[in-house]
């Protein structure tokens, strides 16, 4: 029995023990908390912007967004009692963006890789694991999400792939706000089950190849018609 409660303990031992290696020790502040680091002049938020990449009122817009996803989407736990008690809500969706993504001697961190730590060991935003964070980093030109399991469910790896596909150019031109808009709107459908994935190849071009198809076909019926009757 002792060593079997003692699995749990090492377990955490281990991970933040791993954590401590991996990722710097000043650790990237929690909007929720750390509310002047991260830019938002006091207030609690769920964008955390310290090198100021967004405008005071970009992060605004951001922010309120976010907002609307938590407060007007529906709770997705598979225990009622989270759906049902004075803290419930829909889907956390958290934003961190910054100049440079932390590194340490020990390794380069990805985007993917710092969502993923900031979602599971510094912000837990989630009530089960209905919870999503985005990094984005200005000057490695990296954009990433981590997703919980839950939320994972509706927004999936190809949805989430689409995503990033589709709001890419705004990143790589440095049109952060307008991006992080974009994908929180995008992101916000999945949720509600409204997302509708882009075809690899546009619609449009089908409809005008097989509109040529057509005529081509029409062309060679009305020429062996005629052939048929004067021959």
């Amino acid at each position: 029995m002792t060593v079997c409660r003692l699995r749990p303990v090492l377990a955490m031992l281990i991970i933040s023990s791993w954590a401590a290696r991996t990722f710097p020790s000043d650790v990237y502040p929690n909007p929720q908390e750390d509310l002047y680091r991260c830019g938002r002049r006091g207030r609690p938020s769920w964008v955390c912007d310290p090198d100021q990449v967004l405008s005071f009122n970009e992060a605004e817009d951001v922010n309120t967004a976010l907002g609307n996803i938590r407060l007007e989407t529906d709770c997705s736990c598979s225990n009622s009692a989270l759906c049902s008690n004075h803290s419930s809500h829909g889907f956390s969706v958290a934003v961190a963006v910054m100049s440079f993504i932390p590194t340490t001697r020990a390794q380069l961190i990805s985007a993917s890789t710092y969502a993923k730590y900031l979602r599971e060991h510094e912000w837990l935003y989630g009530n089960c694991q209905d919870d999503v964070v985005i990094v984005v980093s200005k000057h490695d030109k990296q954009v990433a999400a981590s997703i919980g399991d839950t939320a994972a469910k509706k927004l999936t790896p190809r949805v989430l792939k689409d995503i990033l596909s589709d709001t890419s150019d705004y990143f790589q031109n440095e049109n952060f706000a307008a991006g992080l808009l974009e994908m929180i709107d995008r992101m916000r459908a999945a949720f509600e089950n409204d997302y509708v994935v882009t075809p690899s190849f546009p619609v449009w071009t089908v409809v005008q190849m097989a509109m040529a198809a057509l005529c081509v076909l029409i062309c060679f019926f009305s020429m062996y018609i005629c052939r048929r009757l004067y021959s």
